[in-house]
């Protein structure tokens, strides 16, 4: 990370929420950070399931998570974007995870449709960020 992206982070209105999320449970978890990351999502969407497909967009704003968006769907996977200030911020880390996301869309999804389903995280070159789900 740069200094200029470093500065950019800590003047963030988001710096504490960053400083637990993006550093000390990513040291704490060590290797392991994005498989416990992605249960923790999950066992979060359990304490709060949601009842409805379309409420999973609005949990994800209230949540701050950032915004969830909607991009397309195909006959065993759909594909969502994250986005938002927040997530522009988180992304200054090279580091960064969004794994707890992927894991609480991957279950609030599966709750709503009553059916296994798997979500993954990535992050493209451009900096931006998407969940792939995938329907068994």
């Amino acid at each position: 990370m740069s200094k200029n992206e470093r500065e950019q982070m800590i003047d963030s209105p988001h710096f504490p929420y960053l400083l637990i999320r993006d550093h000390l449970l990513t040291n704490l978890l060590g290797n392991e950070a994005d498989e416990i990351l992605y249960w923790g999502g999950k066992e979060l969407a359990r304490q709060f399931p949601l009842t409805a497909e379309e409420d999973i967009i609005d949990a994800f704003a209230h949540c701050g998570f950032g915004i969830l968006s909607f991009i397309k769907e195909d006959k065993n996977s759909t594909t969502y974007s994250l986005s938002g200030d927040l997530v522009a911020t988180r992304l200054l880390n090279e580091e960064v995870s969004f794994q707890l996301e992927a894991g609480f869309l991957a279950e609030q999804l599966s709750h709503t449709q009553k059916r296994p389903i798997e979500a993954q995280a990535a992050i493209t070159k451009a900096k931006e960020v998407f969940f792939n789900v995938q329907y068994y």
